[in-house]
């Protein structure tokens, strides 16, 4: 079985919003306040209520629509069959059933209420002081907050049937959070956890199958002895140092030795020993204390030892008492973790979660691209804050149906989902573009525009032209059917216009790029005016948030060339080193087509000129990074300050990805 979904009503950011888990591995990721840690939280007031805070009235959702019925915090809790169920499971969670056909369910739900008796009383006061105009009615809630009461329900929750402690109490909730004083929690034997797990593993060669023989437990008496016998040497060793009866002489001069001889004895347990061992690190022949190791290696050895305790409290040896459920809640794992570390770590739940060698289902929070990249979309839920306040929960694997096509495109954004391009997913806004041009001038050019891509929280993702369609089905470029799941970002696909041209009397022939200013001059050519890739797009599904962008003037070609044509007399970009193209053919095409006026003539021939030296010289990446050095510094200088023109298309790109409304 496993945790298939939450319902959070009316606690801290969630109004009611249900939230759908995944078997074993779940990551859900989101920016600040978007409900992650509430996620969590909402999971121990179910599974761990004994040992989480009671609500307080800042965990009410602010924006309840009215106070005059006293307002409840709800989560519902849902429990799925797997196909590898175990007749404990279902034996557990047979009072919570709510659906008994295969794949049943079991719902427990989680009340935070005011008790009926006191409900009139609420009423009356907040009826009063409505009538004064006083709306100021959480504090007005809070006094009644000592009254209220919580309760788990089983099954049904209008049966209002109390789930019983015995079986809540076989699940087991753990919560390692972002901010830990692991030091004082595993440093000596004598921390509960670290005194729990080195006991389970006492003579653990001896456990398992056959453990309870009559050969294994005599050859656990006899390690017993075999201590005892040593620890008895030892106190007779210490009481032969100690000078007893100095220490002891006040005894027989008071006279209190006439009710016994007083005399230093004792026993040393097994216990007493293990808690006096203390974590130390051995590197390179030198043993360091534990605290003196690194914060995050510290923090990957608690882990382990809460991953060992959770071996402990599932082992067959404890019995009835056993829990059969264990769940793992970790927030931010990569608060001390450097990026090798996170994935290394990442890679060993995954692991443990196959072989459920461990916990049965595991919730992590993480602002970390490195843990994203690192897992599968299956395992990722996003959470957004909206502009109303509302959260928005999607599930970018779910976005892909099972077509041939959409399992293509999902295989292909797994395996460029790296640490860079996993950014998209935590970003507000996104641009998507073509080359590295565009990755390094873009940001620059944001500048200029004063919106920041940072300020912003915009996202450049570097694609190629013909994998556009299979990124933008996570921001809704699928079918009205899977768009509920995708997530919701202004997304801006800016695109090089690349016309092409073909031989008309060739039904085969290829299409082959060409200039802007090459079509309709020759009869025997068909012309495109825009890029397969662009009319590709503009052919898929796409939902209102997925804009594309490229130059509709039909003056346009490629980045650098539509920069170079807007910014054909700015020695920024075209500088002393530049020479005009003499190119025969290419002063032919400018010969034979009509050019409006003589300056658009010369500024395509620089802007064409430009282009062929950088594809001449391959070298786009050198050239952008020349290119943006010399624009930055312009843009610090305030008296001498160039005017540099954004084209049209890359200026509206950068816009609409900053939020603004579709120009």
């Amino acid at each position: 079985m496993y945790i298939s979904r939450i319902r959070i009503q009316n606690y801290r950011c969630f109004q009611d919003n249900t939230i759908n888990f995944n078997q074993g591995l779940n990551i859900i990721i989101g920016e600040n306040n978007a409900g992650k840690t509430t996620v969590l939280k909402a999971l121990q007031l179910v599974f761990n209520r004994p040992n989480t805070e009671k609500p307080t009235v800042e965990d009410f959702y602010r924006k309840i629509p009215s106070l005059e019925e006293p307002p409840e915090i709800k989560i519902t809790v849902t429990i799925k069959e797997t196909p590898d169920e175990s007749p404990t499971d279902k034996a557990v969670i047979a009072t919570w059933l709510t659906k008994i056909s295969s794949p049943w369910e079991a719902t427990l739900t989680y009340k935070f209420f005011l008790p009926e008796i006191n409900i009139n009383k609420y009423k009356e006061i907040i009826k009063y002081f409505k009538d004064k105009k006083n709306n100021n009615y959480f504090d007005l809630l809070e006094k009644f907050l000592p009254k209220y009461v919580s309760r788990i329900y089983a099954g049904n929750p209008d049966s209002m049937n109390k789930a019983e402690l015995e079986w809540l109490e076989k699940f087991d909730c753990r919560l390692l959070g972002a901010f830990r004083d692991v030091e004082s929690e595993m440093l000596t034997g004598r921390n509960p956890l670290l005194k729990q797990v080195l006991n389970y593993f006492l003579d653990f060669d001896l456990r398992g199958i056959g453990a309870q023989s009559a050969e294994n437990i005599e050859q656990q008496n006899q390690r017993h002895e075999e201590f005892s016998s040593c620890s008895q040497q030892l106190i007779l060793k210490l009481n032969e140092r100690l000078d007893i009866d100095n220490i002891l002489k006040a005894t027989r001069d008071t006279g209190a030795s006439v009710g016994g001889e007083p005399f230093l004895g004792g026993k040393l347990e097994e216990g007493d020993a293990i808690a006096a061992l203390k974590l130390m690190i051995r590197k390179s022949g030198i043993e360091i204390p534990i605290v003196n190791n690194g914060l995050g290696y510290n923090n990957l050895i608690y882990i382990s030892l809460v991953l060992c305790n959770l071996d402990l409290i599932t082992s067959q040896e404890l019995g009835d008492n056993a829990k059969i459920f264990p769940m793992l809640l970790i927030e931010e794992p990569e608060a001390h973790l450097h990026p090798a570390l996170q994935y290394n770590f990442l890679r060993f739940l995954r692991k443990s979660i196959e072989n459920k060698s461990l916990s049965r289902q595991i919730f992590i929070t993480t602002h970390s691209t490195h843990i994203t990249a690192a897992v599968d979309l299956d395992s990722i839920i996003c959470m957004t804050s909206q502009a109303d306040s509302t959260i928005k929960i999607a599930y970018p694997s779910s976005v892909f149906s099972q077509s041939e096509e959409d399992l293509k495109s999902k295989k292909y954004v797994e395996r460029y989902l790296d640490a860079t391009k996993s950014n998209m997913l935590f970003s507000k806004g996104i641009i998507f573009a073509e080359g590295i041009t565009e990755q390094l001038l873009l940001p620059c050019l944001a500048e200029y525009l004063d919106k920041p891509l940072e300020v912003n929280h915009v996202a450049i993702v570097r694609v190629d032209g013909v994998t556009f369609k299979h990124f933008i089905k996570l921001f809704g470029g699928v079918p009205e059917a899977q768009r509920s799941y995708a997530l919701i970002r202004n997304v801006s696909c800016l695109l090089d216009t690349d016309p092409s041209k073909r031989e008309k009397n060739k039904p085969r022939a290829r299409w082959n790029s060409c200039w802007p200013f090459e079509i309709g001059i020759s009869e025997d050519n068909i012309y495109r005016e825009k890029s397969g890739v662009i009319l590709a797009l503009e052919g898929m599904s796409k939902s209102n948030n997925i804009k594309l962008f490229y130059n509709k003037t039909m003056k346009g070609r490629t980045f650098e060339y539509d920069f170079a044509f807007d910014n054909s007399d700015c020695d920024l970009v075209i500088d002393e080193t530049f020479e005009l193209s003499d190119d025969e053919e290419l002063i032919q095409i400018l010969d034979k087509y009509d050019f409006t006026h003589k300056s658009e003539r010369k500024r395509a021939h620089i802007a064409a000129s430009y282009l062929i030296d950088i594809e001449k010289r391959k070298n786009k990446g050198e050239n952008a990074f020349d290119l943006e050095r010399r624009l930055r510094e312009n843009l610090r200088s305030v008296e001498n300050r160039k005017t540099i023109h954004v084209p049209d298309h890359i200026k509206d790109a950068i816009s609409w990805a900053c939020g603004e409304a579709e120009p």
